[in-house]
């Protein structure tokens, strides 16, 4: 019986010294997280690193974390993704989410590692049946375009949920459009609405964007101009390029509001910086036709091959139809006929149309 208590004496003394050298490595480490949360916070990396490489030594999860996402962006080290998905592993090991998240990209995209399709799902699927709506949105959008993973779009649209569930407005956007085209579930344009309505109210640029293309044209809604253009300029207020044009052709057009000529101009120009294909063919029109500007073949060129550039079929047509006819340009037939074959190969409508009448008019030069 006294041996009996000697011996629970000495486990219970080794418990305690174990405790107590726990407590003080935590409290060592979480010292140290502070001093590195600090001076990475103050950009201060070359302070920040020598301390996470401390902590990430003694086997913090957090340090190692963090020493990870240094080595992948270069910060205070040379930049290096093998030593990257290293320290991820590590911390990953330790049941880590954000690990396990960014280790998953690694081996999706074989940054540092290998690529493995297989190990990233698992690591996306461990930290979605965790509950990190981070990595259920990944593995749903993954899953509903074969984005690095197997195309999957039914189990694109059960984790999507879960993320929506949560609240996460890109899952409502993406749950939007499965019901919208029938990616997954069976077509339904109501709930395809009811998703795209709760991830505008949450403010994402493209679920407002949707809900006004919807409004705009009465697909799953009745046509509401007005409502069209509060959803479009909530999505321009975002700069969201699309958004952007639409807003300026409601002013240019007098739908949902009232007509605007300078907010038209404004709006499409705010847009063709940005590079959007629309509206930059729309400037054209405008520079051609002499809406809400002085007529300048000059701009309506530069405009015309901006979005001819971008492949968009009506600036394609016509700037084709300006070299058939000679107006802004030198007449050049074949060139002509190049852009009109661009825009029907498109399916253009008129394009189409006006590639048959360069054959039976003999102006199409060039016999492809």
């Amino acid at each position: 019986m006294q041996m009996k208590k000697t011996c629970l004496l000495l486990v219970l003394c080794i418990l305690l010294s174990v405790c107590t050298a726990f407590a003080e490595k935590t409290t060592e480490v979480a010292a140290l997280l502070d001093q590195a949360q600090a001076a990475l916070e103050a950009g201060d990396y070359d302070t920040a690193v020598p301390i996470l490489q401390e902590a990430a030594d003694q086997g913090d999860a957090t340090g190692q974390l963090w020493l990870g996402n240094c080595y992948s962006a270069g910060l205070g080290v040379e930049q290096s993704d093998t030593e990257a998905a290293k320290y991820y592993q590590l911390a990953a090991d330790q049941g880590n989410l954000l690990a396990e998240y960014n280790l998953a990209f690694c081996y999706m995209d074989g940054t540092g590692v290998a690529q493995d399709a297989g190990k990233a799902e698992e690591l996306l699927k461990s930290c979605a049946d965790k509950g990190d709506a981070e990595a259920q949105y990944a593995l749903g959008y993954c899953y509903l375009y074969g984005d690095g993973l197997r195309e999957d779009q039914a189990e694109a649209v059960k984790y999507l949920q879960l993320a929506a569930d949560q609240n996460d407005a890109r899952a409502f956007y993406y749950l939007g459009l499965s019901f919208e085209n029938g990616w997954g579930v069976e077509p339904d344009p109501g709930k395809a609405v009811d998703c795209y309505r709760a991830g505008a109210d949450l403010g994402l640029d493209a679920a407002q964007y949707k809900l006004g293309v919807l409004y705009q044209l009465g697909n799953g809604v009745e046509q509401d101009y007005e409502k069209a253009f509060q959803y479009y300029s909530r999505a321009a207020a975002q700069e969201y390029p699309e958004a952007l044009t639409a807003v300026g052709f409601f002013y240019g057009q007098g739908l949902g509001t009232e007509q605007n000529l300078d907010e038209m101009l404004k709006y499409y120009k705010r847009a063709a910086e940005y590079g959007e294909p629309m509206a930059q063919f729309n400037l054209g029109c405008c520079y051609r036709d002499g809406t809400g500007v002085e007529q300048n073949d000059e701009e309506v060129l530069r405009y015309f091959r901006l979005a001819v550039d971008q492949g968009n079929a009506n600036a394609q047509f016509n700037l084709g139809f300006e070299y058939y006819i000679g107006r802004a340009v030198n007449q050049d037939y074949d060139e002509a006929f190049r852009l009109y074959r661009l825009a029907a190969d498109q399916g253009f409508p008129v394009a189409l149309f006006a590639v048959g009448d360069c054959y039976y008019l003999g102006t199409a030069w060039k016999k492809i």
